[in-house]
């Protein structure tokens, strides 16, 4: 029975390979693409904008390892049943489950080291990836600024309408500053109807000032011709914080965060560490139980050829992607309980593939 378990985990081994190695570096493509605004406007500091994308690499490789799993799997099942050999191996006597155990085993294997990976790698990664991008942000050069999108620093919303560039110096129309409450009762926010940005130094023009009451009401308003705005300050303590984000956190920091938050009130500030949390947990089974499902089914295709290995795998990582990218976002937004979102995935294809694996017995 060794010899069957290394033939079978063998065949796993360059599908894997393949299958995780495509798939990261489709996902390299995704981290340029989403962040095409900002890589441009820091091109001039490429050595802390090439290491901050390196830094991007553990996350992605974490959600490239189930995809390498289920390949090397469905590759390989799909390879042994169009050759035969599964049914020489039934015929003599081997149960299908007993065939699969190998496959199991390498998932175990993966998921194993998908754990220790993500709790060592992924999250100093992350952290220095966050300090880095501050770096950047604060770099001297047009910041990351976009028309029609709000953004955040420190306490101040920002949200412009539209975006002029000309070399060091950005123009904005019809700007909005919210500057949330940090050690006085009100909030504020200020309109103006152009304004230029350098060096983080921002200098408004045709602009109002609102303080805003309990009541939601205007208390104050103050009309400026010129109005200068210096987040440096803001933005050096912004850089200099050291609150990790979620992602930056082990799993046993998530836990106590969210354990703290909770004592003190603040369950739904705290939703966005409970959903970390909870995926961070779930996230290195996967590997795992899309095993389940990809083995028995590649097992009834496999007469149909290699083809119909690689149909499957694509076909099970749509699924499963979909399904880790909405659960996330319903979490997120408060549509779905932390627990079952960061579960969906392990929970839904743990019972599928329980279903195959009987009936293909």
């Amino acid at each position: 029975m060794k010899t069957l378990d290394k033939y079978v985990a063998r065949e796993m081994m360059v599908p894997f390979v393949a299958g995780f190695s495509i798939v990261l570096v489709l996902l390299i493509g995704t981290i340029i693409y989403n962040n095409i605004d900002f890589i441009v406007a820091k091109m001039k500091y490429w050595p802390d904008l090439l290491y901050w994308i390196v830094l991007q690499l553990p996350y992605w490789v974490m959600i490239a390892l189930p995809s390498g799993a289920l390949f090397g799997c469905s590759l390989a099942i799909s390879r042994l049943a169009r050759d035969s050999e599964i049914t020489m191996m039934r015929m003599a006597g081997i149960r299908v489950t007993r065939i699969f155990l190998p496959v199991f085993a390498v998932g175990c294997l993966i998921s194993l080291t998908a754990y220790l990976f993500q709790e060592k790698v992924t999250v100093w990664a992350q952290d220095q990836s966050a300090k880095v991008q501050r770096r950047l942000f604060f770099a001297a050069g047009p910041p990351p600024i976009q028309s029609q999108v709000f953004f955040r620093v420190d306490n101040y919303c920002f949200y412009v309408n539209a975006v002029e560039r000309a070399g060091e110096t950005v123009k904005l129309h019809d700007l909005l500053i919210y500057e949330l409450p940090y050690d006085h009762p009100y909030a504020s926010l200020t309109t103006a109807k152009t304004a230029t940005e350098k060096d983080l130094v921002w200098t408004l023009w045709n602009g109002v000032t609102y303080h805003i009451g309990d009541d939601g009401d205007p208390q104050l308003a103050v009309r400026f011709d010129k109005f200068k705005m210096d987040i440096r300050h803001a933005m050096g303590e912004f850089i200099e914080g050291q609150q990790k984000v979620p992602g930056a956190m082990t799993i046993t920091e998530l836990r106590r965060q969210v354990d703290q938050m909770s004592k003190m009130g603040w369950g739904q500030q705290a939703r966005s560490y409970n959903v970390e949390l909870n995926f961070k947990l779930a996230l290195p089974l996967c590997s795992l139980v899309l095993l389940f499902c990809v083995a028995p089914l590649s097992l009834k295709s496999g007469k149909s050829g290699s083809f119909m290995g690689m149909l499957i795998g694509i076909m099970v990582l749509f699924f499963y992607w979909n399904v880790f990218v909405f659960s996330r976002k319903l979490a997120e937004t408060g549509a779905l309980n932390p627990f079952l979102a960061g579960w969906s995935e392990v929970i839904i294809f743990t019972v599928i593939g329980v279903f195959l694996m009987w009936k293909v017995e």
